[in-house]
């Protein structure tokens, strides 16, 4: 079972490598494309973010690559904003000449249209969360398209997962494992990650509060108290799926993803190293029930003992726990 990161500059690769990441994702940025789509489109789902998370322009991206292959490690590239238009995807194809000229080991894109250009150039495609591959219908379209790895959303059950796995055995999942989880459907989000923009989890968070209305029972008040009060601060955005490890590997995922492309480098070891400790701990154990006594958790379990920022509750909360998240979502 792999590990995968996010890179945001090739002098961390290697030691993120020596903290046990099997493989590396980035994303960039080109003047060209700021200066006509700032404002209005995304090249990447973290073009907002500029450089924290995107330090490498296109032509830059080589360096990136040619170190992860040094340490023989694959590196994909992220194409996966909310939407492209004719024009843009013109010039995607441009990009995706030059990332397969760089031997990039694939591109995760959001839009089949982008993964028929890749197939067509001859470059690995994953498809992202943002393609909302929820069943094996949805599956079957991004395969026929040549698609060979699918990110899996972060709200579908691992029960779901399954059925798509047994489904399509030749294609790999990469699952969510770590770090900054979403409240909503990645693919249903059209906001953008940016402070001009502003993004609807965030402006739902920070937003003013006011009950309207007469004649709220003390009962009714309590419960929408508590219900912003689980929004706002309970559910944090540092997430985990820890719980699962086991029941992934029985599953046959292939790929275990910690995210945070703008996140500092030395969060990202510390989450690599509890994980392949986690990864460890399971191959040696022999039932689920077993893994989940002897597993280690997250430093910060303020949320988790709740179960609100849990990718896969039903594991460690039951039916209860996969409510509470449907609820979330």
């Amino acid at each position: 079972m792999n590990v995968l990161v996010p890179i945001n500059h090739s002098k961390d690769i290697k030691s993120l490598a020596e903290s046990g990441a099997d493989e590396f994702y980035v994303g960039f940025y080109e003047a060209s494309w700021d200066s006509n789509n700032k404002f209005f489109y995304d090249l990447n789902r973290m073009s907002g973010f500029e450089e924290d998370a995107n330090h490498y322009s296109l032509a830059e991206l080589i360096e990136p690559i040619e170190e992860a292959h040094r340490l023989r490690k694959k590196i994909y590239v992220t194409l996966n904003a909310a939407y492209y238009n004719p024009d843009q995807l013109k010039k995607l194809h441009e990009y995706i000449q030059r990332l397969r000229a760089f031997n990039a080991d694939g591109i995760i894109v959001s839009d089949i249209r982008v993964a028929d250009i890749c197939k067509q150039e001859g470059i690995g495609v994953v498809a992202s969360t943002m393609c909302g591959i929820y069943n094996t219908q949805i599956l079957g379209t991004y395969a026929r398209s040549g698609v060979k790895r699918v990110i899996v959303p972060r709200d579908v059950r691992l029960e779901d997962m399954k059925r798509m796995i047994d489904a399509f055995p030749e294609i790999e999942f990469e699952v969510f494992m770590m770090r900054n989880g979403y409240k909503f459907s990645d693919s249903n989000c059209l906001g953008f990650h940016c402070y001009p923009h502003g993004a609807l989890c965030r402006t739902l968070k920070f937003s003013k509060r006011q009950l309207c209305g007469t004649n709220h029972t003390f009962s009714l008040t309590q419960k929408f108290f508590f219900n912003d009060i689980m929004f706002k601060e309970l559910y944090e955005h540092e997430a985990c799926g820890m719980c699962a490890i086991y029941d992934l590997i029985e599953m046959n995922v292939r790929t275990l993803k910690i995210v945070g492309r703008a996140a500092k480098q030395g969060e990202i070891a510390k989450s690599i190293s509890i994980v392949k400790t986690n990864i460890a701990i399971a191959e040696q154990s022999s039932s689920r029930k077993e893994y989940l006594e002897n597993m280690i958790f997250p430093s910060d379990t303020k949320t988790c003992l709740m179960g609100l920022s849990c990718y896969y509750p039903e594991i460690r909360f039951g039916i209860k726990g996969q409510m509470l998240d449907r609820c979330k979502n």
